[in-house]
């Protein structure tokens, strides 16, 4: 096992069953963290450790008998592109605030967590061609671009503007089922230039979850909740993805 802690992210690697080294897997995954870390407000996370996982990637919400959050990852070798494409949705849900209440929104989450991958992915293709975490990792950021291509490219293309269309038309199976990933794709992709233009508003999802969300609450209500838990600085971030919804 490897303990690494950089910055405010305190990463454990338990490397059993990833077949590769855990200070390479450390350095990737925090080299994945910092490209939406380096624009968050100081900040200590929980302590987390990364274990591999068999049914695919997820955050735990139960603490381990350590106190850490528990992150499973579902790659081995030197799949750089998937772990990095799992941790950065993973990390997103810990930024999040990893909360298990009301689940009639986790619909969103899951949606601006797939953004999360996405946008790790591009800002990390773009980093490495001068700041690789190793010199000879620098071949890898056509690898990092293509991935992210790869995933967008299956999900169906929406645009900005017809993004509360497409919402109300799958908003009840969205409610009752927050993991139907072609369409958390379709609306991650179709936000994603929000945060590649102000990346600054990954801070904002740190708020997403600080009051409880009742069962039953509905999506403008949670909007709403959303706002008033969040800073001014992020206001106009969540009222443009509020109005992109045609939740106002």
């Amino acid at each position: 096992m490897q303990a690494e802690e950089q910055g405010s992210i305190r990463l454990r690697i338990d490397a059993e069953g990833f077949q590769t080294r855990p200070a390479d897997l450390s350095k990737l995954l925090h080299s994945t963290t910092q490209v939406m870390g380096r624009h968050l407000d100081r900040v200590d996370f929980e302590k987390m450790v990364v274990v591999r996982g068999r049914r695919g990637p997820a955050a735990m919400y139960r603490r381990n008998d350590q106190g850490e959050i528990v992150i499973l990852l579902d790659s081995q070798g030197r799949q750089w592109s998937q772990y990095s494409y799992q941790w950065a949705h993973e990390f997103c849900h810990v930024l999040c605030g990893l909360r298990d209440d009301g689940t009639e929104n986790d619909w969103f989450e899951e949606t601006i967590c797939e953004l999360a991958s996405l946008y790790c992915l591009r800002a990390m293709a773009d980093d490495w061609k001068t700041q690789p975490p190793y010199p000879h990792w620098k071949i890898y950021a056509t690898h990092l671009q293509n991935y992210a291509e790869q995933v967008m490219a299956q999900y169906p293309e929406i645009e900005q503007r017809n993004l509360a269309a497409y919402y109300r038309k799958h908003r009840f199976e969205l409610r009752r089922n927050p993991k139907l990933r072609q369409h958390n794709g379709a609306m991650a992709v179709a936000l994603l230039p929000l945060f590649e233009r102000q990346p600054k508003h990954w801070d904002a999802l740190r708020y997403l979850n600080v009051t409880a969300a009742k069962p039953g609450l509905s999506f403008r209500a949670y909007l709403s909740k959303w706002i008033k838990d969040a800073p001014p600085k992020h206001h106009a971030l969540i009222e443009r993805i509020t109005t992109l919804y045609g939740e106002m």
